[in-house]
């Protein structure tokens, strides 16, 4: 008898413990509310007077602007992969809010893949169709930066972190060689704007 009840007593463990995994997302396909969380904002931070985080929620609440804009691969340079209209917050909007400090000379973009890149600080004060859209073509999608008349490679996708810094950042192409400005010269130009 003592081992049908200190069999049975291990079977309702062994049910709760793989209930308890499951609810904490140990063998689980959905994610936590807590690890869902993190991954729905965007820190700002760096060569700013206020960092701050801005979740996908609030930086959909603050004006908008709409880009028409062709997104060109350097691989597939004559074949526009990804084209429409464009709505997201002037990424001038979003270091204004920081306060950009002087001496800050680039900035450096982060995705949640790992993925990098950069742009200048003045460029992107002077332009406004620099964008973190989270729209295209009227469909919503993970915050990415717009850089119309600009390769792919600086249009970042799954943005996490905008980072001011006071030196010659270069992201993962521009650090293979790319070039750092990245304009596109010649007939793909036509569709950007």
């Amino acid at each position: 008898m003592k081992k049908e009840l200190f069999a049975l007593f291990v079977l309702i463990l062994l049910i709760l413990g793989t209930y308890g995994l499951k609810g904490q997302g140990g063998n689980s396909s959905t994610q936590s509310p807590v690890s869902k969380q993190r991954a729905d904002f965007i820190e700002i931070t760096g060569f700013v007077e206020r960092p701050y985080n801005i979740t996908y929620e609030e930086l959909e609440a603050l004006p908008s602007k709409s880009v028409t804009a062709e997104l060109y691969c350097v691989d597939s340079p004559n074949l526009p992969r990804k084209s429409g209209t464009w709505i997201g917050v002037p990424l001038r909007v979003l270091l204004e809010r920081a306060g950009v400090k002087e001496g800050a000379y680039k900035i450096a973009f982060y995705a949640e893949d790992g993925y990098t890149t950069d742009l200048y600080v003045e460029d992107v004060m002077n332009n406004k169709s620099i964008i973190v859209a989270y729209e295209l073509n009227g469909k919503p999608i993970k915050p990415r930066l717009v850089v119309p008349g600009r390769w792919g490679y600086k249009w970042i996708k799954g943005l996490t972190k905008i980072r001011l810094v006071n030196y010659n950042f270069k992201g993962t192409w521009e650090s293979a060689g790319y070039p750092d400005e990245a304009y596109i010269e010649g007939p793909t130009q036509r569709g950007a704007s």
